[in-house]
């Protein structure tokens, strides 16, 4: 009854055929043989009742399956009066066994046999088959006897007085003959398989049990417990830490110093493609420090080459026309210091953009570069992994877009401040002072007799000035585009120090450096259980797997002991 709620519950009621397997372990102390049999069901070519359309397709296919390997032995139970060349099963079985090595037949409905069935049983004479296993026949119950339930011992009688009180047997081997032939035959043929098949099977073992331990080892450590939860947390967060404080702090490893070594080396003029691919690169850069360097010469660059040329003619006209402007106000060798005030004015508005592009590119590249490590230090492939970096990398972007508005707020403020124009900065007075020294020079050399002069032409701090030909009203304006070019340069100065500051502790100082404990604080044990807790299909492979492990090693011994 058993069977049949399992056959039903597999295939259902209404005599169709599944894939599936039913394991029946049968025991009886009295049976020494040990055997392994696989029931398949019988070729059906017309499907009947509620049976599938493809209940012929679908039976050959499962025969198939399980008669393909090379270690199975085929028994076909076919009935003494049909030919037994003609015979489906046989020539299916054919198909992966023609040379007829592993097959055997079990011939049934011997009661009913046909002349010459002694030969037939041999393989010798028409409708025989020589299979190296053999033929034997069997006497099966009858319809009467399985309702009377006849027990197999006296089924076993009945059979051998068969087989004694019919002539057509007198002269066939007793091999040849009867269940209990069957059943050795059996025995034997398995024995001789699994001797002959042994060490290929104990080679085998060993590669499985290789591979699923390995599979085994592969799988990610399992997670029981909030205190295991949270140490395997602590240590992917100290891990990341170290990561950042090394890169911020110039701590590269090998690979990244080998291709800054290899770089210097290489000389070429870059296309534009090869620029793009550059930028591209560097924001992949996990070199932090060598990175927030770059961008900080970059801005300095951008604001030195926003300021104005402040020794051409076309600026020496705007200064006359300032100057004019300004007649009557103050002596004519005494300019006005709100002239100063407007020419410095011009020069402001363009303070902002360099600044803001530098925490702009702060802000893109830390985002990219802190989510690259986070995805780095999480190198085992967990069930967790990619839902907890989705929540840290929320908490890693939404630390930077702080860090970002609270260091526009400090640089909006130093900005306001440069408002005033102020400096204690020696570096004003000193190129003020070398520039007047040099056009005095060349004064004194045009009043001294003789053919040797000063070059009207010269450099001061990178400030290339022609003091020649100057009337007063020139000179004054010299006076006024060497402080303000001074004053600029000064500013410049200012500016790029205190920016590349600000940018540095509201990213580094108060982001980078201190991720870690705003992911630490970011779940409690509880919820990061809940998080990184192995799911239960998980759970299941890992024990399925030790047990596959378990059986095969024991089997291993078995075979070994053989």
């Amino acid at each position: 009854d058993k069977i049949t709620d399992c056959t039903v519950q597999l295939a259902g009621a209404n005599l169709n055929v599944s894939s599936k397997p039913i394991y029946l372990t049968v025991y009886k102390k009295d049976i020494q043989a040990d055997l392994t049999l696989i029931d398949l069901p019988g070729i059906t070519r017309n499907p009947i009742g509620g049976q599938s359309q493809t209940i012929y397709k679908d039976i050959v296919e499962l025969i198939e399956h399980y008669i393909e390997p090379s270690t199975a032995i085929v028994l076909h139970v076919i009935p003494s009066s049909v030919d037994f060349t003609t015979s489906e099963s046989i020539q299916l079985a054919k198909k992966t066994d023609p040379h007829c090595e592993r097959q055997l037949i079990a011939v049934s409905k011997i009661d009913k046999f046909d002349k010459d069935i002694g030969e037939k049983l041999q393989g010798i004479g028409p409708g025989s088959m020589a299979l190296k296993l053999g033929c034997i026949a069997v006497l099966n119950r009858t319809q009467e006897e399985i309702d009377q339930n006849i027990p197999f011992d006296e089924m076993r009688r009945r059979e051998q007085q068969f087989f004694r009180s019919q002539k057509a047997f007198k002269d066939v081997p007793e091999q040849y003959l009867g269940s209990e032939q069957l059943v050795k035959r059996l025995a034997l043929i398995q024995q001789e398989r699994i001797r002959s098949t042994l060490p290929s099977i104990i080679d085998e073992l060993k590669k499985e049990i290789k591979l699923k331990k390995s599979e085994l080892k592969q799988m990610p450590s399992p997670i029981t417990s909030e205190m295991d939860c949270w140490a395997l947390y602590t240590d992917v967060n100290k891990k990341y830490r170290e990561i950042i404080n090394a890169r911020v702090h110039g701590i590269y490893d090998n690979e990244m110093q080998l291709e800054i070594k290899e770089a210097t080396h290489i000389k070429f003029y870059p296309s534009q493609a090869l620029i793009r691919a550059q930028m591209s690169n560097d924001q992949n850069d996990e070199r932090i420090a060598f990175q927030l360097y770059n961008r900080q010469k970059k801005c300095r660059e951008k604001l030195h080459n926003s300021f104005k040329n402040f020794f051409t003619s076309e600026y020496q006209k705007l200064v006359l026309k300032l100057l004019e402007e300004n007649a009557g106000v103050a002596l004519p060798n005494f300019p006005s210091f709100s002239i100063i005030e407007r020419l410095y004015r011009a020069e402001q508005s363009k303070f902002r953009e360099p600044c803001e592009d530098l925490i702009q590119s702060f802000t893109e590249y830390l985002k990219l570069v802190l989510i690259k490590i986070l995805n780095q230090v999480f190198i085992e492939e967990t069930n967790y992994k990619y839902q907890l970096i989705h929540k840290l990398t929320d908490i890693i972007l939404r630390t930077i877009d702080e860090s970002e508005e609270k260091c526009s707020n400090d640089i909006k403020k130093m900005l306001e401040i440069e408002e005033r124009v102020f400096t204690l900065n020696h570096y004003y007075m000193d190129t003020v002072n070398k520039i007047k020294n040099k056009s005095q020079e060349y004064n004194n050399s045009i009043k001294l007799s003789g053919n040797t002069r000063v070059s009207s032409t010269f450099s001061i701090n990178d400030l290339v000035i022609d003091v020649s030909g100057l009337s007063n009203e020139h000179q004054a304006t010299l006076d006024i585009q060497i402080a303000i070019s001074a004053y600029c340069r000064v500013v410049e100065k200012r500016i790029v120090d205190q920016v590349s500051q600000l940018c540095y502790y509201w990213f580094i100082t108060q982001c980078a450096l201190v991720l870690d404990s705003k992911l630490n604080s970011a779940f409690t044990s509880a919820n990061l259980f809940e998080l990184m807790r192995e799911p239960f299909d998980q759970q299941q492979k890992r024990e399925n797997l030790k047990k596959s492990i378990n059986a095969m090693e024991k089997a291993l011994v078995m075979g070994q002991n053989v």
